[in-house]
């Protein structure tokens, strides 16, 4: 989870750089009277904004300030207003730059004009109390992650006219409907199949919904990383087989969910891809898997049991069998935890080598069983070999 968000922190440094060659004009920024807007002038007569007032609660952006039409919404210009409730931006904005409304937990309205083109990276990330947004046709360019962390998000419609973007009942797609981006966090209702003609799930989609307890994939072919990560109430789900890759905590902090029927043509479990599913009792590893990741199982306490071949050739740290016993120690080994693997494959030295029970092969623990049976049995040979020879020889010298 950690190395995904560096990842997208990377990604949006370069998204930033790039953005419409808004390359700084003047090193200065210059203030407005009242010491509440900070203007900043880029090339092309570009002017941004950023407010100084943390403690707003309602505010109208100004179309023009000391004379400089605004056109931007600056990276982190609300960001931390911890108060701002309400937000109206100028029909002269064009773009709602990098985390603007960055952890905004009060903000419950924002109106978004038809002027506005782009929306950056985690623009509202963190604005738990959101529950509406509208996104007029203009907007052709919606940044990874903008509505992230909105916990209360229950629907985003977009104009019909708008041509990168579509809502099906207030979940966000793409225009031709191939790929789902967003599943509003706090839309009610336990059920949901995606639409036909949907063939990708974006990264982050479905994450913290609280409501959803099943999910129809079934035309799926890539789902994105932590896609379904922090549902709660999620029991059970069938990926289809076009599926080949699990990438990220697609599943993390699922904690009701119970079962799972993986593809047959799975190659890759990814990293904390099933994480502290405290519920999930069974699942069948297809034979095609070659890598489960870094604590791809872990915290896993109900499953007990787990099938490998030797195809799977990767398996890493705290994957199988660990969990972290609550009480602030270090990861511990699951007591009933077993995996039915062979010989010579690398299920068998994991288990060798994190002193699991393995079922199919041979542990650290059955190896020293089978050596001191081994002693013994040699010792009780060679016992019954001096005996028979001590009595041939004792035979021999009798007198006739």
């Amino acid at each position: 989870m950690q190395s995904k968000r560096l990842a997208c922190l990377a990604l949006a440094g370069t998204l930033l750089a790039g953005a419409f060659a808004a390359v700084p004009k003047l090193p200065a920024a210059a203030e407005d009277a009242d010491s509440m807007w900070l203007v900043r002038e880029y090339e092309n007569d570009v002017y941004s904004v950023s407010c100084e007032d943390k403690t707003v609660t309602d505010v109208e952006i100004p179309s023009v300030i000391d004379g400089k039409t605004i056109t931007m919404v600056e990276v982190d210009a609300f960001k931390d207003c911890e108060q701002l409730q309400h937000v109206t931006i100028p029909d002269t904005v064009t773009v709602i730059e990098d985390y603007a409304f960055y952890n905004c937990p009060a903000l419950q309205e924002i109106t978004i004009p038809r002027s506005v083109e782009n929306i950056g990276f985690q623009a509202f990330y963190g604005c738990a109390m959101l529950e509406t947004v509208n996104i007029p046709a203009s907007v052709t360019d919606l940044e990874a992650f903008a509505f992230e962390g909105c916990g209360n998000l229950k629907t985003v419609t977009v104009a019909e006219d708008n041509p990168s973007y579509m809502d099906e009942n207030g979940v966000l797609f793409d225009k031709d409907g191939k790929t789902l981006i967003l599943y509003p966090s706090a839309m009610e209702g336990d059920t949901y199949t995606v639409p036909e003609g949907c063939t990708e799930i974006y990264d982050y989609a479905f994450i913290g919904n609280p409501y959803l307890k099943t999910v129809d994939i079934s035309g799926i072919t890539t789902l994105g990383e932590d896609a379904f990560y922090f549902c709660t109430s999620l029991q059970s789900m069938e990926i289809p087989d076009a599926v080949t890759e699990l990438e990220g905590s697609v599943f993390g902090n699922c904690s009701a969910l119970e079962r799972v029927k993986l593809p047959a043509h799975l190659v890759t479990i990814g990293d904390s891809c099933f994480y502290n599913c405290l519920k999930l009792s069974d699942i069948e590893i297809p034979e095609t898997v070659q890598t489960i990741s870094n604590y791809a199982f872990f915290n896993c306490p109900s499953l007990t049991r787990i099938h490998l071949t030797k195809t799977t050739e990767t398996i890493g740290n705290y994957a199988l069998g660990w969990y972290f016993p609550g009480d602030g120690d270090e990861p511990k080994r699951l007591p009933d935890f077993e995996v039915d693997a062979e010989d010579n494959t690398a299920a068998f030295d994991y288990c060798v080598n994190n002193s699991i029970k393995c079922t199919g092969g041979v542990t650290q623990g059955t190896v020293f069983l089978y050596i001191i049976i081994g002693v013994v049995a040699l010792v009780v040979i060679v016992t019954i070999i001096i005996i028979v020879v001590q009595k041939r020889i004792q035979k021999r010298y009798e007198l006739p």
